[in-house]
């Protein structure tokens, strides 16, 4: 049975509108990901969080750690713990329940990786855990469990890997996952992504990231060099919930990924909690359109063991 409090069944408000926190970021966007808060003491007094929300922090950091950057922070109502934004990263007891049917690999990828780094999955395409790192550790991930450890190549282990999408001319497109790929340095995404645009067959290249959203500075000269350098063509697919994560830093930062030729998608996931309205989806596509991305995806909860209190029952969705 799933213990559910006033704070797990709340909707979000629909509205986007926050007043900015007092922010000075680092200069680039290593130190912003380096200085994020991973702490959840820190977490719930920068929030101004009641003291009763603490212990259930620590509870579901000491599963799954604690991971905010300052950029993402800033756009949270602080003292608000139904804030959308906050209801994302927020650690709760709720995480360490055991509750049938959610599980460790809830997509099964352990019974698809034909090399390490690779998913293949879907015919056609196969995905790359090109980092392992993200910048914000989302509560209801479903790769919470992920033997990370695994899959972090070497450029050596990179070059047998990509001897599966050589060897497989069927395959046209190659996805960068992670972890997010974006919390790789740019040598590294530059040497990898010029190794796969040397693959004849490979049409296309798609990123899956939400670093764009947490920490719009990442989309930096350097990224944007080796971008517009390549012959694939480019999809990048942001993972945004709420019209709320949307301020003009995020806006900035797609303008600047639309000049380098980047088609911008959105993927959201629905969560009790966050977004679970109609009235909160249609203002994020608006906010989307606004910001010259495509609302794409909306997915059901995968069933993540740690992720049940996000569950919206088919009956609601």
């Amino acid at each position: 049975m799933i213990t559910r409090s006033p704070a797990l069944v709340q909707r979000s408000d629909v509205s986007s509108t926050v007043t900015p926190q007092p922010l000075t970021l680092p200069a680039n966007w290593q130190n912003q990901l380096s200085q994020a808060i991973r702490d959840p003491r820190e977490l719930c007094r920068r929030l101004e969080l009641d003291d009763g929300w603490l212990p259930g922090a620590e509870r579901g950091h000491a599963l799954f750690e604690v991971r905010v950057p300052e950029a993402f922070l800033a756009r949270m109502r602080p003292g608000d713990p139904h804030d959308p934004l906050l209801r994302q990263v927020l650690p709760l007891i709720a995480e360490g329940e055991n509750v049938p049917g959610y599980v460790a690999d809830p997509l099964a990828e352990a019974e698809h990786t034909p090399a390490r780094g690779l998913i293949h999955k879907d015919h056609g395409r196969v995905l790359l855990i090109a980092s392992p790192a993200c910048a914000v550790n989302c509560r209801y991930c479903f790769r919470r469990h992920f033997p990370y450890g695994d899959n972090n190549l070497s450029r050596a282990q990179w070059e047998q890997a990509l001897d599966t999408l050589r060897q497989d001319a069927s395959i046209h497109e190659a996805i960068l996952s992670g972890g997010d790929p974006l919390a790789a340095n740019d040598r590294q995404l530059a040497w990898l992504v010029e190794r796969l645009a040397a693959i004849p067959h490979l049409k296309r290249l798609r990123i899956h990231t939400r670093l764009p959203v947490v920490i719009p500075d990442r989309i930096d000269g350097p990224l944007l060099d080796w971008l517009s350098g390549t012959r694939l063509q480019k999809v990048m697919v942001l993972h945004i919930n709420h019209a709320q994560e949307i301020d003009q830093a995020v806006v900035d930062a797609c303008a600047r990924l639309k000049s380098a030729n980047v088609t911008l998608l959105n993927q959201s996931v629905l969560l009790r909690g966050v977004n679970d309205s109609v009235a909160t989806l249609a203002a994020l596509s608006e906010r989307l359109f606004d910001a010259g991305v495509l609302p794409y995806y909306l997915h059901v909860l995968d069933p993540v063991a740690g992720a049940a209190h996000f569950n919206v029952p088919d009956d609601e969705a």
